[in-house]
Order: C-alpha cells, then sequence, then structure tokens
C-alpha cells in the first residue's frame, strides 16, 4: 500500500481524471476508470489483504503452514494491487490519456507481482522449538 500512496502523493499534480484500467490486447486501453475511484479501490484492496494476513499470521503463529499460507496470499494480493495502480496509471500519465495507454508486455509485470507474497511469507518470525 505504501508504494501506492507514495507514487500518488509523487504524481498528484499530473493524475489526469481517469486512468487506462483494461486491455483487451496489449494494445491501447478498451476502458478505463476514474483515477479517485481507482486508487481507492486498490489501497482499500492493499489494506485489506494486509490486515487479515497479518491477522492470520498472528492469530496462528505457532501453525506454520496456515500462518504461511496468510502471508504468501496477502502478500501477494498487495503486490497486485500495486501493480495495477502503479502499471496503469504509469501508462496512462506516459500515454498522456486513458485510452491511448498501451499495456504491450507490462502484462508479465502484473503476473509476476504475485510473487510478492513470498517476501512476508519468508521474513516473518518463525516459532522458536524448544530443543
Amino acid at each position: 500500500m505504501a508504494l501506492i500512496v507514495v507514487s500518488h502523493t509523487i504524481w498528484r499534480g499530473e493524475l489526469p481524471d481517469a486512468v487506462g484500467t483494461h486491455w483487451s490486447t496489449p494494445g491501447p486501453a478498451d476502458r478505463s476508470t476514474p483515477t479517485a475511484t481507482f486508487f481507492a479501490s486498490w489501497c482499500s484492496v492493499s489494506a485489506v489483504a494486509t490486515a487479515l494476513g497479518a491477522t492470520v499470521a498472528i492469530a496462528f503463529r505457532n501453525a506454520k503452514l496456515v500462518t504461511s499460507i496468510a502471508l504468501l496470499i496477502s502478500g501477494g494480493l498487495s503486490g497486485i494491487a500495486a501493480a495495477q495502480w502503479l502499471i496503469s496509471t504509469g501508462l496512462t500519465l506516459q500515454a498522456g490519456d486513458a485510452r491511448r495507454a498501451v499495456l504491450g508486455a507490462w502484462i508479465l509485470v502484473h503476473l509476476a507481482a504475485w510473487s510478492y507474497g513470498v517476501i512476508p511469507m519468508l521474513i516473518w518470525p518463525r516459532p522458536q522449538r524448544d530443543g
């Protein structure tokens, strides 16, 4: 969520009224969403995913598999949220208009963003075993 908020703050003066948000092909966007709605949506997804993942991880901290899966899923959803916002908004800013934003190979970043969930899964402290 931090990437979404920081980029929004940096781009605030340049943000268009709408952002390209749907591509049927790797070409130009064929649908757009109002920027404020798009921003709020992806911030919400990221915040809810983070809160749920952390809650499950804390509640089940002694169940390594449950904690790992919860953090993997919540981190992946947060990664997708950040990628959606950054790519769609960045491409729209670059193109100057939501309908001229071209997705191209950036679709691969969307797919790879799921792997962001590995980071919280790996850095979450594991319970200590008594020897």
